[in-house]
């Protein structure tokens, strides 16, 4: 097999991997615990993430074990006490507890900013942002691993950033939740990327 024939095969695995790249829901997590090993190696990849000045915005806060089941008790009752009684859904509530029989690891993703600013924000976000996406690849090489990226569970909540001890000069962006699956979804209806390009 000839050099160009090795490098083609490699740029259609990538394709794949990108293409079939899925948000898997903790409704499909089995609730096993997964190996720490998995984790490291998520979080060695968001490492690799292209960030301005290498000032590495990013942090990540592993949550599991007895934690994970405080973290989503503490998620459930701000759900509560911040939801007007007219549009509480027990139903919510229950599902959020209900993810300690599910999840089985979740990693809070932060923004980190340079105290000094030396930085656009807007460019960190970005990078934090890659970061996660290279968490999603990585999970390819896990047949029944998945995971997807939550904006929910208290993510805005002051609170919460207290609860995760987080810095004055960060912000949380949300959770990449974990967990295993039996079998991983990676069919997708992806629009036409024409729908969304220009040509000057």
């Amino acid at each position: 097999m000839s050099l160009y024939t090795q490098l083609l095969n490699i740029v259609k695995e990538i394709n794949e991997i990108i293409r079939s790249r899925r948000s898997i829901f903790p409704k499909e997590f089995t609730g096993k615990i997964l190996d720490d090993g998995i984790i490291d190696n998520l979080l060695l990849n968001a490492n690799y993430a292209p960030n301005h000045k290498s000032n590495y915005p990013w942090r990540f806060v592993v949550i599991k074990d007895l934690a994970l089941n405080n973290w989503l008790d503490k998620a459930a009752e701000l759900y509560r006490v911040s939801t007007h009684q007219d549009k509480f859904k027990q139903d919510k509530f229950d599902k959020i507890l209900a993810y300690k029989h599910q999840i089985s690891h979740s990693i809070a993703i932060v923004l980190h900013r340079d105290s000094l600013d030396s930085t656009i924000e807007r460019e960190d976000i970005c990078a934090v942002a890659c970061g996660v996406q290279n968490m999603y690849l990585t999970l390819s090489v896990y047949p029944n691993v998945g995971g997807y990226w939550s904006t929910g569970l208290g993510t805005y909540d002051s609170l919460m950033h207290e609860f995760l001890h987080l810095e004055e000069n960060e912000s949380l962006m949300g959770y990449f939740v974990v967990g295993h699956v039996e079998l991983k979804r990676t069919d997708g209806h992806k629009r036409d990327f024409n729908k969304f390009v220009r040509h000057l």
